[in-house]
């Protein structure tokens, strides 16, 4: 996923204990919303980064429960001021 409009979303279910956002950072890099199990996680992403990081971990969460999670991130189309953009990535998700 490659997303800057507001409100778009990539969604895993997953069954695991734990796992990490794997997406591509750099100066065009915005905010997301992280939801684990429909529970909001209290501090926006940042996915800023300079220089840019590619196939580097954005979020994890590891100690869930044994059983079946689901992550889901939203962008905001929002950026701190270093950034030029807002584009949120989405690679992969490593589960544990």
């Amino acid at each position: 996923m490659l997303a800057t409009d507001p409100n778009s979303s990539a969604t895993v279910t997953f069954t695991g204990t734990g796992i990490t956002w794997i997406g591509y950072q750099d100066q065009w890099s915005g905010i997301a919303k992280v939801y684990v199990d429909g529970t909001l996680i209290s501090t926006p992403v940042d996915t800023f980064a300079s220089p840019q990081r590619a196939q580097s971990s954005v979020y994890s969460i590891n100690g869930l429960s044994p059983g079946t999670h689901t992550l889901m991130i939203v962008t905001t189309s929002t950026h701190d001021a270093a950034s030029a953009g807002s584009w949120i990535w989405v690679d992969a998700f490593d589960i544990q």
